[in-house]
């Protein structure tokens, strides 16, 4: 993936040369454990910018999500995510691209719900990477935490827009960059991600190439709408956990080290309550495409 040092999101664009705010941030997957990345956030628009030049298919051969799997915590906020597309009208016999699935975890959901036409395309995963699902048409497209992964945010968002219906539903969920510290912290950093979090949206960012594009934002989301009241099932938590084991994201898929968290006050309190501390570094918005 090439190097960015010109913001490629606003029309007076910062550059890494120039920028106040820029330093280096670790990687969040254990196996790469000392690697630091430069990231750099542009002045006009506020969005953060990962300055590397990596080969991104090495990072994503050993990229811990891909072994992601339908687990209870998993259908608890995939069924709060599933309301959401709900309330948009959004039914069993409507068509789904999941863009950026992963393992097709949400995919596998969907259709256990009876929602036969949901589909999934990630150009990394071999069994989501045909290309023919992309010629289709769908009555919602919707894509988490993969916008930041793109190499061009406006191309990547003018292609979901394209994959829509009119009148189609386009979800986008993406850290928000109005949130996160740069130069980011010593330890590893979920939100920053590096090197996999190529391009971190503002919130004025995203909404202004949602509007360019023909689409309305029918809903903004200042938080991760898919918490959950019972224990432990809240981002937060989960957040908290991760950095308390090493700020590796590998820990969020593996055993749960239930000691860790008993000797933890905040893991104890978050597990309880931590729907109502969402982490601020994310958002969500529905779009609704105009023609």
């Amino acid at each position: 993936m090439s190097a960015c040092e010109l913001c490629n999101l606003c029309e007076n664009p910062g550059t890494l040369q120039t920028a106040v705010n820029k330093g280096q941030v670790a990687s969040d997957v254990r196996c790469f454990i000392g690697e630091r990345f430069t990231v750099w956030r542009c002045t006009n628009c506020n969005s953060i910018h990962s300055a590397a030049d990596v080969d991104l298919d090495y990072y994503y051969s050993q990229y811990p999500l891909k072994k992601h799997s339908l687990d209870f915590p998993s259908r608890v906020l995939y069924g709060n995510r599933l309301r959401l597309l709900q309330k948009q009208g959004i039914g069993p016999s409507s068509r789904i691209l999941d863009y950026g699935c992963g393992a097709g975890v949400f995919v596998e959901f969907l259709r256990e719900k009876g929602y036969t036409q949901a589909f999934g395309y990630d150009s990394y995963v071999p069994a989501y990477a045909g290309k023919e699902i992309l010629g289709e048409r769908f009555d919602a497209v919707v894509s988490f935490d993969v916008i930041e992964h793109a190499d061009d945010p406006r191309q990547f968002l003018t292609d979901l827009r394209n994959l829509a219906q009119p009148q189609g539903v386009v979800l986008v969920a993406t850290p928000n960059a109005d949130y996160l510290p740069v130069p980011g912290p010593t330890p590893p950093d979920l939100e920053m991600s590096q090197p996999y979090h190529r391009h971190i949206l503002s919130r004025r960012v995203l909404l202004d190439l949602g509007q360019q594009l023909g689409m309305t934002a029918v809903k903004v989301f200042q938080r991760n709408p898919v918490d959950s009241f019972i224990p432990g099932m809240n981002v937060r938590f989960m957040w908290t956990y991760i950095k308390q084991t090493g700020g590796y994201v590998d820990a969020g898929l593996e055993p749960m080290r239930v000691g860790t968290i008993l000797r933890s006050p905040s893991l104890l309190f978050y597990s309880l309550a931590g729907t109502f501390f969402p982490p601020r570094a994310n958002m969500m918005v529905i779009f609704r495409k105009q023609s």
